[in-house]
């Protein structure tokens, strides 16, 4: 019974540090990609003037990228990609459209800056269909954001490191 009171005190450690790796890695979280107009995967039946991308975190006015280009991999925006003057949070990105775009598959890449430091990339397709053509397959959206199992996975790390520290200081005590 002795090496299990030696272990609660161990347990409980352990408990609080995973608790405040969870915290943690909820804290650094990235801007990541919420909403976009045209919306991501969807199909519209005119020509947008713009893209707009809603991000989960304020972004920085540098760095930030918006690459429009048309299924030939053209490119067809302006270049122009800045953050919304109307959107107080500075979390929407905007980049105007060459006019006249015609019906098809456009896919849109994106790279943001927040202001924590880090930095996002992802794309999506919309499809243009003024009913003169089908549409085509979407593209999944996507993000740089890690997968929830790799999170989960370094903190089970962590915590199995900072358990094996804590056992051999107890050990060297008893």
């Amino acid at each position: 019974m002795p090496s299990l009171l030696r272990l609660k005190p161990m347990i409980a450690v352990l408990t609080l540090l995973t608790l405040i790796f969870i915290s943690a890695s909820r804290a650094l979280a990235h801007a990541d990609y919420v909403s976009s107009e045209p919306p991501a995967n969807g199909t519209v039946t005119s020509a947008p003037e713009r893209v707009v991308i809603v991000f989960s975190q304020e972004l920085k006015p540098e760095g930030n990228t918006i690459r429009v280009t048309d299924a030939r991999g053209n490119q067809v925006d302006r270049g122009d990609t800045a953050l919304d003057r109307n959107d107080p949070n500075r979390k929407t990105l905007i980049v105007s459209l060459n006019p006249g775009l015609s019906d098809g598959v456009y896919t849109v890449n994106w790279k943001n800056a927040s202001t924590d430091g880090h930095s996002e990339t992802g794309r999506f397709r919309f499809t243009i269909n003024t009913g003169a053509t089908p549409a085509a397959a979407p593209l999944p959206a996507t993000s740089g954001e890690e997968a929830p199992w790799q999170t989960l996975l370094a903190v089970g790390a962590g915590a199995l490191l900072i358990g094996w520290g804590l056992r051999r200081r107890v050990m060297r005590q008893s």
